[in-house]
């Protein structure tokens, strides 16, 4: 059964408003308050508020302790053409961290078939 237009509308509203936050974001480099994204992009704090949450869980904003988003891991590790080092880095961090934290050697290994 094939999705009727007026059934998707929304959801395709919502993402152009999820990109539009991403990349005003991004512009302002030093992080951005919700107020001033509202007025950036026209669109109301209360309709931004839950997608700000939703992008700040899923990795894609930070919230800095002044209040203000700044680009989140997810977006850097999406836009990324390094995307194969930055993964590589994350893991190396997580590990190291991991290691300290149980105070013991800690591996990680990958079986590749072929």
């Amino acid at each position: 059964m094939s999705l009727e237009h007026r059934q998707t509308a929304p959801a395709y509203a919502a993402v152009q408003y999820a990109m539009r936050v991403l990349a005003t974001v991004d512009r302002h480099g030093r992080g951005v308050t919700a107020d001033q994204l509202s007025r950036d992009i026209s669109v109301p704090v209360d309709y931004l508020a839950p997608l700000l949450s939703m992008l700040k869980n899923e990795g894609y904003l930070d919230l800095q302790p002044d209040g203000a988003y700044v680009v989140g891991e997810s977006a850097v590790l999406l836009g990324s053409s390094t995307r194969r080092r930055a993964l590589s880095d994350k893991l190396k961090a997580i590990l190291a961290r991991l290691r300290d934290e149980v105070g013991a050697a800690v591996y990680f290994s990958r079986y590749d078939d072929g």
